[in-house]
């Protein structure tokens, strides 16, 4: 499309049909989206002028719903695409030159003539990107120049790895440049191969994958993906993300979980046959602490209650799934916050924020203590209220409100 065709689609509404379906049927949210689009917009064709066939590309961010510790111990977790997401307008030119303008990172420019030394010719992202389009290049997959402009409507909060999304977008540009398209998997392992500090894998699967989906991680490098039937906005909830910051626990709960494996001569949680760990739990027992234990036993069970999750939520069983999650809820709150030091400000801070969160839903909607942040599934109707209350007592701006997308990411086709 021309500059003049998205922008005068945006202005006669002409795109909410298919923000209504990323982003929520909410009126005020629909504006908001056609603003941010009209910016996008204005800001390619000031840094990029007469350019004739432009293609808007969406990357969700990703978050778990249950089962975070799957990669590290081949276990299922069930992912989320959410309606925060990092728009990319895009054209493909012949130029050996990548340019790459943002509103939240420098503007890079790459030489694709010469993609040698890549670490010492290019810093920060300018290098990621690099390396992902030698990485394509390799492949025997070359798309040529483009230019883009890049946004992001992301939160600023430690629940969400900007970078993997970032790096899904410039996988799906380039994939979708040519003819012979990588799979969503072989997408996610790229964007992770060249991830800050070999991040988790999770974020740039969930991302790459779109929707909502379970993942299989028995094999954690070749993961099985069942996609779920589930259209979030037809239920009228929202969900709500509550930064808690604070001490991170991921590290103790993974050994713990370590240490319980290896007592058993396994070398992860997830390889254990299930019976067989709970027929032979009074032996484990005298090689484990207590909290070891009880930390395994909540894999166990998570790992199966994502299972019936991923059920409820593909048969349109939304009321089942809630119960579920309030039960995983439960459980994960006593793991997350059993592994804090005892006097800890941040356990009781996340104590409060289940408190509190229990208390103004009255039995409506389902929470979950997850590792620094709290997840809460809460109706439309008192949505705003809900994070205007935890954000009196949390601190203001910790609540975000946001929906899941069914839609899967990618290229928009306005």
């Amino acid at each position: 499309m021309t500059i003049f065709e998205i922008i005068n689609k945006l202005s006669n509404g002409g795109m909410d049909g298919l923000f209504s379906q990323i982003y929520g049927k909410s009126k005020d949210e629909l504006l908001r989206q056609r603003a941010r689009f009209l910016n996008c917009t204005e800001n390619f064709s000031r840094l990029y002028p007469l350019r004739e066939d432009v293609r808007i590309f969406s990357v969700p961010a990703s978050l778990i719903l249950g089962g975070e510790f799957a990669p590290f111990q081949h276990g299922c977790c069930i992912s989320a695409a959410a309606s925060a997401d990092i728009l990319g307008f895009v054209e493909y030119h012949d130029e050996e030159v990548v340019r790459i303008s943002s509103d939240f990172f420098d503007a890079i420019e790459i030489d694709l003539s010469d993609l040698s030394d890549i670490a010492v010719k290019y810093k920060g992202f300018a290098a990621v990107a690099a390396e992902i389009i030698s990485e394509f290049a390799d492949m025997g997959i070359y798309s040529g120049g483009f230019d883009a402009y890049i946004s992001s409507d992301i939160p600023e909060i430690s629940e969400f790895d900007v970078n993997s999304t970032l790096n899904i977008l410039i996988c799906n540009i380039i994939n979708n440049s040519v003819e012979n398209k990588l799979s969503e998997i072989e997408i996610a392992k790229i964007g992770h191969k060249f991830s800050e500090n070999h991040a988790d894998f999770l974020p740039y699967l969930g991302s790459a994958i779109g929707g909502v989906a379970l993942f299989d991680m028995k094999n954690p490098h070749e993961p099985q993906v069942h996609k779920l039937n589930f259209d979030f906005p037809q239920w009228g909830y929202s969900l709500c993300m509550v930064d808690l910051g604070g001490e991170n626990s991921f590290e103790k709960i993974d050994k713990d979980l370590k240490s319980v494996a290896e007592s058993i001569g396994a070398d992860y949680i997830g390889n254990i046959d299930d019976e067989a760990f709970f027929d032979d739990i009074s032996q484990i027992r005298k090689k484990c602490t207590s909290r070891e234990l009880a930390h395994a036993i909540w894999f166990v069970e998570e790992n199966n209650r994502c299972r019936i999750e991923a059920e409820c939520l593909d048969s349109g069983r939304f009321t089942d799934f809630l119960e579920i999650f309030n039960e995983s809820g439960n459980d994960t709150a006593v793991m997350f916050l059993s592994s804090y030091s005892a006097d800890n400000e941040e356990k009781f801070k996340a104590a409060l924020a289940v408190s509190m969160s229990r208390n103004y839903l009255g039995g409506s909607g389902a929470i979950r203590l997850c590792n620094g942040y709290l997840l809460a599934f809460v109706p439309n109707f008192i949505a705003k209220g809900y994070a205007e209350t935890i954000d009196e007592i949390m601190g203001a701006g910790c609540t975000k409100i946001m929906g899941l997308r069914k839609e899967a990411n990618g290229e928009l086709y306005v």
